[in-house]
């Protein structure tokens, strides 16, 4: 099978990163994605991160009615700092005959090389960038597959800052998700 990998924080899950999912899905003719909440994101330590158990709900609602995709917790479940290498591993330990895309967005991107053990991941895993509006196209020394999507300018900051005033952010994160949210007390001033 070829199966594509969204990781991220999803704090909170928007319409961005299910347009991304989406159109990979689509361009590459993937069987699947999967979803993977960040249990402890080590590059956000120093960020307040809603609890992981919340992100997970809050994407299982995003997701829940597309049969391409689906969510797993193995991050969550894993202890301890939460790197990427890891679960592409894990996830080729158990599949061992499926090919891997891990979805990521140009910010991302350039990121790469800071992340734990980054060449030994892109050389396991087909890297897949899709644009992100007011991120540059950065050059990167390692192979990686290109999706265009359709220019989605949303962050989490805003949505955080808009669900905790108890806006439902319409059209912007599913409407389960933001009821979640704001239910939840999740960014409550």
């Amino acid at each position: 099978m070829r199966i594509g990998i969204l990781g991220g924080t999803f704090d909170p899950i928007h319409i961005g990163h299910l347009i991304a999912a989406s159109e990979v899905h689509r361009a590459l003719n993937l069987d699947r994605v999967l979803f993977i909440p960040a249990g402890q994101p080590w590059q956000k330590s120093e960020q307040l991160v809603s609890p992981a158990s919340d992100r997970l709900a809050m994407v299982s609602l995003a997701i829940a009615d597309d049969d391409r995709f689906d969510v797993s917790d193995m991050e969550i479940a894993r202890p301890g700092d939460t790197y990427a290498i890891d679960t592409v591993h894990s996830l080729q330990k158990v599949s061992p005959d499926d090919e891997f895309f891990w979805i990521v967005g140009d910010d991302v991107l350039a990121r790469i090389p800071t992340w734990h053990r980054w060449e030994e991941f892109v050389d396991s895993v087909t890297v897949v960038a899709v644009n992100r509006v007011g991120a540059p196209h950065v050059s990167v020394n390692f192979d990686y597959q290109r999706v265009e999507m359709p220019d989605v300018a949303v962050s989490a900051t805003l949505l955080r800052q808009r669900l905790a005033s108890a806006d439902e952010c319409l059209y912007l994160v599913p409407r389960d998700v933001a009821k979640y949210a704001i239910t939840n007390g999740l960014y409550s001033l």
